[in-house]
């Protein structure tokens, strides 16, 4: 609770750290440190609903978590993912957020919530961290935090960053991060399970400026990367809400704001998962410098009103 409250007052350096120890930590919220994870899992599982706590037994429980996590497996493996490194999925009692996934040692650990057991998302989920771990079982790029902490620590020693627009570069990274290793989820998806998909993205969208420049551009992002997702897997329907809903935030916010989203959603629809890290390093440079500049060339605009 303590690193939690550091963090939230604006402890960089705190962030920073925790985001290295934390294999996929990569964004931060207001309403606390670990809704993050609860945010990633509606990135791509968009029909988690809270049914309540299971009153499963203890033992009934551990066989229906082995055989989820044995089905997301094989089911990986069909597709050509085959991830090999040791992985267990546990219940956090007291988890407030669907889940998340931390290692230790030499093991990949997927904790969800007590009432994640009733969920029909539960796999999805499963699916989701254990694409991660794949990747880190490659030495992606794209999940070595190490890259992460290098830049932001450059941009702040160069531009004096803000704790509030780290914390907003750090979700922008978690899209970069998770348009990525969602290739395999859609992947392994089946066609329903992508159509509901679509309709969450749709509803993530958003179509109403706050007012704050710093939060208006990480909206911008947030809309780039739903939007990027589902064009990088030719889901998006041209004319849908989705569209429209993005084009309201594009007007309200104005002319810059319409270039930086067309530069973002680029970035992330082409985002490779091949790039070397000098690539990625340089891609990840351009992309924050591009979503600072909007940050405060905004918030520049909003002075002068």
């Amino acid at each position: 609770m303590e690193r939690q409250s550091r963090i939230l007052a604006g402890d960089v350096s705190t962030l920073l750290r925790y985001c290295s120890a934390h294999l996929f930590c990569c964004t931060l919220d207001k309403s606390g440190l670990l809704s993050v994870f609860a945010i990633a899992a509606r990135y791509v599982y968009p029909y988690v609903t809270e049914r309540g706590r299971s009153s499963m037994r203890a033992a009934s429980t551990d066989k229906s978590l082995q055989d989820t996590l044995n089905w997301a497996l094989e089911r990986m493996k069909q597709k050509g993912y085959e991830v090999k490194s040791k992985v267990s999925l546990n219940i956090e009692p007291s988890l407030a957020i669907m889940g998340y996934a931390r290692k230790e040692g030499d093991v990949h650990k997927i904790m969800i919530s007590e009432w994640a057991l009733d969920s029909e998302m539960l796999g999805g989920l499963v699916l989701h961290e254990l694409a991660h771990v794949y990747f880190a079982e490659r030495d992606a790029c794209s999940h070595d935090n190490t890259t992460l902490d290098e830049v932001l620590e450059d941009l702040k020693d160069r531009d004096g960053l803000r704790a509030k627009e780290t914390e907003f570069l750090v979700d922008a990274f978690n899209h970069l991060q998770n348009v990525l290793v969602d290739d395999i989820v859609f992947a392994v998806m089946e066609g329903k399970e992508r159509e509901m998909t679509k309709k969450f993205f749709a509803e993530w969208v958003t179509d109403r400026p706050s007012g704050d420049p710093i939060r208006d551009a990480a909206l911008l992002s947030r809309n780039a990367f739903a939007v990027a997702s589902l064009k990088r897997r030719n889901l998006l329907d041209e004319g849908s809400e989705m569209y429209h809903r993005n084009q309201a935030l594009l007007s309200a916010l104005g002319p810059m704001s319409e270039e930086e989203f067309e530069w973002m959603e680029g970035f992330l629809e082409g985002a490779k998962v091949e790039w070397d890290r000098d690539k990625f390093r340089e891609g990840l440079e351009t992309y924050f410098d591009r979503i600072i500049s909007l940050m405060r060339a905004s918030s520049k605009l909003s002075d002068l009103r």
